[in-house]
């Protein structure tokens, strides 16, 4: 697991929301953001991509993939929206891996009282089941700007722009991804002032992963167009069928 401490990160810059000192300049938006408005800005953003992408659902119950970097995080934001609901249940997947009761959520993240944790080991094959057993009509995964920025990429300089339109992944009810238009270094600063932890990006870095830092460097908002192309293409397929 890794932790960011945000001391000796302050800059020069005042944040823009309250005049206090920033931990970040987030040069896409043009904004310097201290800790509490960088977790709020998070929070708010989560929120609007889980509404436009049809919401939580109307059941008690949420499946949660357990992989990425960002899965601690991911379940600490769904227990702040959804903390106030009653008998909330978050149904914990873990696909293809073995019973590891140190990466166990419950272990790491605190969450509001109203709130249970179960988890499941499966194979990919039986998700179907899994889910349809659970009661619960979302399925959400942890995946980040900068993992879906690379996909869409590594898609395009492939040749295989079909799975910019279909994914190869089926599941029974839709798939939200809330993290996936906020950045891994925001996530990784956030993770900090929450006290959740948050892990490194998994394996070497490969050549998609140095092909999207280093445009990004150029052109922060890279990895929003490219995930707005993907978005397009998948609309245009719809309306195909």
């Amino acid at each position: 697991m890794y932790h960011m401490n945000l001391q000796g990160r302050v800059l020069s810059e005042p944040c823009s929301r309250c005049r206090e000192p920033s931990v970040l300049f987030q040069r896409y938006s043009g904004r310097h953001l201290c800790a509490t408005h960088l977790a709020a800005d998070i929070l708010i953003r989560a929120k609007r991509t889980i509404r436009i992408h049809g919401g939580l659902g109307k059941k008690p119950v949420l499946s949660i993939i357990w992989d990425g970097s960002a899965r601690y995080l991911l379940l600490y934001i769904l227990g702040c929206i959804v903390g106030n609901r009653p008998n909330m249940e978050f149904v914990i997947l873990h696909i293809n891996s073995g019973c590891n009761h140190q990466d166990s959520p419950s272990n790491q993240v605190s969450f509001p009282s109203g709130i249970t944790i179960r988890e499941e080991y499966l194979q990919y094959e039986h998700i179907t089941e899994v889910v349809t057993s659970s009661g619960s009509d979302r399925i959400v995964q942890a995946c980040t700007l900068d993992e879906e920025a690379e996909q869409v990429l590594s898609s395009l300089l492939s040749g295989d722009c079909c799975s910019l339109i279909c994914s190869d992944q089926t599941f029974p009810v839709p798939c939200l991804t809330p993290l996936r238009e906020i950045p891994y270094t925001e996530l990784m600063m956030v993770a900090d002032y929450w006290g959740v932890p948050i892990q490194e990006k998994k394996g070497e870095e490969s050549d998609i992963r140095k092909i999207v830092t280093d445009l990004t460097n150029n052109h922060p908002s890279l990895p929003f167009s490219l995930l707005n192309y993907r978005d397009r293409l998948c609309e245009l397929g719809k309306n195909q069928i």
